[in-house]
């Protein structure tokens, strides 16, 4: 029964750790702790251990696939600490993330113009502006082009700003976990 519940955990842990298995581990810190006796909560009652089959010499263990229901003991929790941020990967990811808020900002200048354009606030402001200039040009104090430009220019400073921000974030988040740790952050199974 117990040789069972052993074989039925490790055919768990191969389905769950199988992908990552052939990453070459050498290169890994050495002050994270070893996980690697951390250990599956055994199936209750394994299709393998019911049907009383056991390992066949020289034969690898046929995958089982054991339903979250069935399997008994504690749910595993894990409490780690976030160390490290990658500083190259901030970067990409906030740029790409400020990229798209551009395009978003963008949208909600062009929707503000258009109401603003419908309900004819732009055409009062250009005429109550040639009014106190007096002068008679096809020109007026708001145009689309002035707005979309100068919106424009706005979302690019901020393109740059937020990417900039979140890459220095970085640095400056792995320069504190030197001197207080990182963010501890819970891991467990599903209830």
């Amino acid at each position: 029964m117990k040789t069972a519940r052993k074989e039925a955990a490790k055919a768990k842990s191969a389905v769950i750790d199988g992908p990552t298995r052939h990453i070459d581990r050498s290169d890994l810190a050495k002050d994270l702790p070893d996980l690697s006796a951390v250990k599956h909560p055994l199936p209750g009652d394994a299709p393998a251990a019911a049907a009383g089959a056991g390992p066949k010499t020289g034969a690898q263990p046929a995958l089982v696939a054991v339903p979250i229901d069935a399997v008994a003991g504690d749910p595993l929790r894990a409490t780690i600490q976030v160390r490290k941020v990658d500083p190259w990967s901030t970067l990409k990811v906030s740029l790409v993330i400020s990229v798209a808020l551009f395009f978003v900002w963008m949208f909600a200048v062009g929707f503000l113009y258009v109401v603003l354009d419908g309900m004819g606030v732009w055409d009062r402001l250009n005429n109550a502006f040639t009014d106190i200039v007096s002068e008679t040009g096809d020109e007026g104090l708001v145009s689309a082009g002035q707005v979309f430009g100068y919106a424009a220019l706005i979302g690019a400073i901020n393109v740059v700003l937020f990417t900039a921000l979140a890459t220095i974030g970085s640095f400056i988040y792995n320069l504190c976990t030197d001197l207080v740790g990182g963010v501890e952050v819970t891991l467990a199974d599903r209830d």
